[in-house]
């Protein structure tokens, strides 16, 4: 069975191995890198994949390595590469099954911390929020606090100065107490004692003396017989 093989162009093959014009000869690399490895690969996983096969490539024509990059150019405009022997490509595959579950493993453990950085803002807002709603929320225990102390604060001087007005009363009413006990009268405060009857003698005013009737309207009792 004769050896498969692929043409590609010259440029390619010395980008390749010689490292020229790497951006502009990318994808024909990748595609040349792809047919020696009989493997699927991408722009990332081509530089793993280019260096066993390079390896390989040097092995079997060492004199590769002592050329320049104008030595090849020079050596035509196209190059003929083959396929490269199962053991090679069941290395790159290795590799390559390797890379790709270590590339997934990123994947999700980067979307696992993408997940986990969105919770963790949200969650941070929600604190920031709280912590503010929290603050506000003293602010209005303090003041009410202060509003109640200033009403008891006025409740209590309006309580002592009724107990004052009281404890006045009270005791204008034992004064009036100690002068009915005294006197057998009752001093009213401000006015002054209040006249005895009679001319203020201290003896109670009766009416002043009998009348010779006693009141009836008769003489009957105006003569001394009866």
């Amino acid at each position: 069975m004769a050896e498969a093989r692929k043409v590609f162009p010259m440029n390619t093959f010395v980008s390749y191995l010689k490292g020229v014009d790497k951006e502009g000869n990318k994808k024909g690399v990748v595609e040349m890198v792809g047919y020696m490895t009989q493997a699927e690969i991408d722009e990332e996983l081509a530089p793993f994949a280019a260096a066993l096969a390079k390896a390989w490539i040097y092995e079997q024509h060492p004199e590769l390595v002592k050329m320049t990059s104008g030595d090849l150019s020079a050596q035509g405009q196209n190059v003929s590469v083959a396929i490269l022997p199962p053991d090679v490509t069941a290395e790159v595959n290795t590799l390559f099954a390797k890379l790709a579950a270590d590339k997934k493993t990123i994947c999700e453990q980067a979307a696992k911390l993408e997940k986990v950085e969105k919770e963790l803002a949200e969650k941070t807002a929600i604190l920031k929020d709280t912590d503010t709603r929290m603050k506000a929320a003293e602010t209005k225990v303090k003041s009410l606090e202060a509003s109640l102390q200033s009403a008891g604060d006025k409740v209590i001087v309006a309580s002592e100065a009724k107990v004052v007005e009281y404890i006045g009363k009270v005791d204008e009413l034992l004064k009036m107490i100690e002068d009915v006990k005294k006197h057998g009268v009752v001093t009213v405060s401000g006015g002054g004692a209040a006249p005895a009857a009679g001319g203020g003698t201290g003896t109670p005013d009766v009416g002043g003396e009998p009348s010779a009737d006693f009141g009836f309207g008769s003489d009957a009792f105006a003569t001394d017989k009866w």
